[in-house]
């Protein structure tokens, strides 16, 4: 673009020391915040896996088989150090694709909780979609009027729907909401896992009286 000209060819491969090369471009990746909040904004499964990866990339250990096993027993042990039982949690490839990765609604709400205590709570959180704003939720729970009021992150697969995240009642209480559907009729429960959300946010307004009688 500049007018400039390359012959040769393009090589990979490690510079001999005694190499007379110019550095012509470097390159880094984005920080992590806003490589975390691309991610969740719009449910990336490639840049999460390639986060699983970097992860055990950088905690390998001798004894680990490759990254994803580096990966995994770096998460269980950060898990441990935050009381949170990872019995039954199966790590597959680190992202939402997998048919093989377990988690149990109490264990994503210990997580949830455990992440709204954390000194990065408020990056976390403003990565997750917003309700009826931006991202996977931008265009649910609008008609509730509840716009802004919680931050949710979706998930799907043939047979799975899922939410988890953070809502806030009437009170402006901060709840961390959880709802897993595994069904073969789970596309047709968007519903009521806006419900679920819902409900949390109106958990705190008390029964009316017709309510109240049935």
């Amino acid at each position: 673009q500049l007018g400039g000209t390359l012959t040769g060819q393009i090589r990979q491969g490690l510079r001999p020391r005694d190499a007379n090369t110019e550095l012509l471009a470097t390159t880094s990746s984005r920080d992590l915040v806003t490589m975390v909040r691309d991610i969740n904004k719009w449910s990336n499964n490639v840049m999460v896996r390639q986060l699983f990866l970097s992860l055990g990339a950088k905690f390998r250990q001798p004894g680990d088989r490759d990254d994803l096993a580096a990966a995994e027993r770096t998460i269980r042990e950060w898990l441990a150090t935050k009381g949170i039982d990872s019995q039954g949690m199966v790590f597959e490839n680190g992202s939402g694709l997998s048919r093989l990765e377990r988690i149990s609604a109490r264990q994503m709400a210990s997580l949830l909780q455990q992440a709204w205590e954390s000194r990065f709570a408020a990056e976390l959180i403003a990565s997750l979609p917003l309700i009826a704003m931006d991202g996977t939720m931008r265009r649910r729970l609008g008609k509730a009027g509840m716009a802004g009021l919680g931050h949710i992150k979706t998930g799907s697969l043939k047979n799975v729907r899922s939410i988890a995240g953070f809502t806030r009642d009437e009170n402006n209480t901060t709840w961390a909401v959880v709802a897993m559907v595994n069904h073969h009729q789970a596309w047709r429960t968007e519903t009521i896992l806006d419900s679920v959300i819902k409900q949390v946010h109106l958990a705190a307004r008390p029964p009316s009286i017709d309510t109240a009688r049935h």
